[in-house]
């Protein structure tokens, strides 16, 4: 089965901001197994258990995301109001330098674009 790297948000300045970040993972994650692939979406991942508020522990979690990166055969980016945060401007860096697959697809969408679509799926 083909796994497709999510790079999106997580970090926000407010808890409902991460939710949001949250809800938009979840979806394009619901949305690559409907397509019958396999999502790596580190960042839902990792954080369940690793404190993304601690330094070394972000690290860690940045770090294991760039192994499952490497390993992925393709990636999804989702930009929301054109946002690219510390940790996808990390990913993306990556991408850059041949780390990781070749191909993938862009989504950019509005935080109300991005809304309507949580909303319809119950997200």
């Amino acid at each position: 089965m083909k796994r497709v790297y999510i790079i999106s948000r997580y970090r926000a300045s407010t808890a409902r901001e991460r939710r949001f970040n949250e809800r938009v993972a979840r979806y394009f994650c619901r949305r690559i197994v409907e397509a019958g692939a396999q999502p790596v979406a580190p960042h839902l991942f990792y954080t369940q258990f690793i404190d993304d508020n601690d330094p070394e522990d972000r690290r860690r979690g940045l770090r294991f995301g760039l192994e499952d990166l490497q390993q992925a055969d393709s990636f999804l980016i989702v930009i929301i109001d054109g946002q690219i945060s510390e940790g996808m401007a990390g990913e993306l860096t990556e991408l850059s330098r041949g780390h990781g697959p070749q191909r993938g697809h862009l989504i950019s969408l509005t935080h109300k674009e991005a809304e309507k679509r949580l909303r319809a799926v119950g997200l």
